[in-house]
C-alpha cells in the first residue's frame, strides 16, 4: 500500500514561556521500497540539558540504520522482517545514537570556553549532574542523560509494518476493516511522570516492538498509523485517551475526504496542534503519520467505520475541544539512571 506521509512538531507554551527550544523533533521519509514515519520527545527534567539534540539524533539514528538496509528493502514483497534482525536492527540504533551524541558532546566542548556557554537550559541543572558534566573522567559515562528522549516509529515495507518504541506516546493504527488498534505492548515502567528513556545503558532492549503483516484487501490492511508524543495524549483524560484520540484521528480521516490532504495538513500545523500546545497539555506536540494515498480505500474504511460507530454504544462524550485539567499533568521524567560508572557496550547476543 501506498502512503501518505505527513509529520509536524509544535513548541508548547510550558517551554516557550521558559525561552526553551522545543523538544520535539517528528520526520517522515518515502521511497519507493519503504516508507517511514517517528516522532521524538526530549525530556523536559531539568538534567536533560541538551534533549532537544537528542529527540533528533534519535530520528536521525534509525534513518542511518534504515539506509544501511534499504538494500535489501525490494520493492516485490520479498524480503520480511525477521525476529533477529529487528532486534540487531535496535541495537544498531541505539549504538548509533550513542555515537551521534558523543560526537555532538565532544564538538560542543571543543566549541565553547565551558560547558553550559550559551545554553537556556544548563543553569537549571542540579548542582549534582553539573559536577558530573563538567568532569571529564565521569562525564564520559552521563553525558547521553543530557541528551535522553523517548522514541517511536513505523517503517512499512510491501505488506508489512514494524512499529518500535520506547517511553511514552501512542501509535494507533486504523485498519481496512474501519477499527482502530494501539498494537505496540505497553512498557510497565511507564507509570504517571516516570518513562523509559533512550538514554539508558540498557536501552535497547526495552524498545518494544510489533510487526504486522497482511494480505492486499485482508481486513487487518493498515490504511493509517498515526504516532503522537505525549504532549498530544496529555490534551485529554488520562484513562479516556485512546478514545479521544480515536475521535481525534477520525476528524482527520473525514476531513482528508472532505478537503484533501493538504488543506488538512495546512490546519494541522497552521491551527489546530498550535491551539492543543496552547491550551490543552501546553507541552511540545509531535504528530506523523502514514495515510493511504488511494481516497477509495480510505473512504471505504471510513465507512465502515463510522457502521461500527452507529452501531455501537457511546463509550464516551463527544469532544468539542482538548480536556483542560485544573492542574497541568506533570512532565515526563526517565525512570532514574545509575550513577556513573556503567558497565561498557555490549554487542547484541542472538
Amino acid at each position: 500500500m501506498k502512503y501518505r506521509t505527513f509529520a509536524v512538531t509544535v513548541p508548547g507554551l510550558k517551554y516557550e514561556s521558559k525561552g526553551w527550544p522545543c523538544q520535539d523533533f517528528s520526520r517522515v521519509q518515502k521511497r519507493d521500497n519503504f516508507q517511514f514515519a517517528t516522532v521524538a520527545d526530549g525530556h523536559g527534567g531539568v538534567n536533560y540539558f541538551r534533549s532537544q539534540h537528542g529527540a533528533q539524533l534519535a530520528v536521525e539514528a534509525v534513518l542511518n540504520q534504515i539506509r544501511l538496509c534499504s538494500g535489501d528493502l525490494s520493492g516485490d514483497g520479498d524480503v520480511r522482517f525477521g525476529e533477529t534482525g529487528i532486534q540487531k536492527f535496535k541495537f544498531d540504533i541505539w549504538q548509533d545514537w550513542r555515537n551521534l551524541v558523543r560526537q555532538h558532546w565532544y564538538q560542543c566542548r571543543s566549541e565553547q570556553a565551558w560547558l553550559g556557554e550559551g545554553e537556556v537550559r544548563y543553569p537549571a541543572v542540579s548542582e549534582a549532574y553539573k559536577a558530573y558534566y563538567e568532569n571529564p573522567v565521569t562525564a564520559k559515562d552521563c553525558l547521553y542523560t543530557a541528551y535522553g528522549t523517548t522514541l517511536s516509529f513505523a517503517l512499512a515495507i510491501p505488506f508489512q509494518l514494524l512499529l518500535t518504541q520506547i517511553g511514552d506516546g501512542t501509535c494507533v493504527v486504523f485498519c481496512r476493516d474501519g477499527s482502530f488498534r494501539v498494537p505496540i505492548p505497553g512498557e510497565e515502567s511507564n507509570f504517571l511522570n516516570v518513562v523509559v528513556s533512550l538514554c539508558e545503558q540498557d536501552a535497547y532492549r526495552r524498545m518494544r516492538h510489533v510487526v504486522l503483516e497482511w494480505e492486499e484487501g485482508s481486513p487487518s490492511e493498515p490504511v493509517a498509523v498515526f504516532l503522537s508524543t505525549d504532549g498530544l495524549d496529555d490534551c485529554y483524560p488520562v484513562y479516556q485517551n485512546e478514545d479521544y484520540l480515536f475521535h481525534l484521528y477520525t476528524v482527520i480521516l473525514e476531513n482528508i475526504l472532505d478537503s484533501g490532504f493538504e488543506a488538512t495538513e495546512a490546519e494541522l500545523a497552521g491551527e489546530l496542534l498550535p491551539d492543543f500546545a496552547a491550551r490543552g497539555s501546553t507541552d511540545d506536540i509531535s504528530l506523523s503519520y502514514m495515510i493511504c494515498e488511494d481516497v477509495s480505500v480510505l473512504r471505504e474504511a471510513y465507512d465502515r467505520l463510522t457502521e461500527r460507530n452507529r452501531k455501537a454504544e457511546p463509550v464516551s462524550a463527544p469532544v468539542e475541544e482538548p480536556a483542560q485539567a485544573e492542574h497541568p499533568a506533570p512532565e515526563a521524567e526517565p525512570r532514574p539512571l545509575p550513577e556513573p560508572g556503567l558497565e561498557e557496550d555490549k554487542p547484541w547476543e542472538n
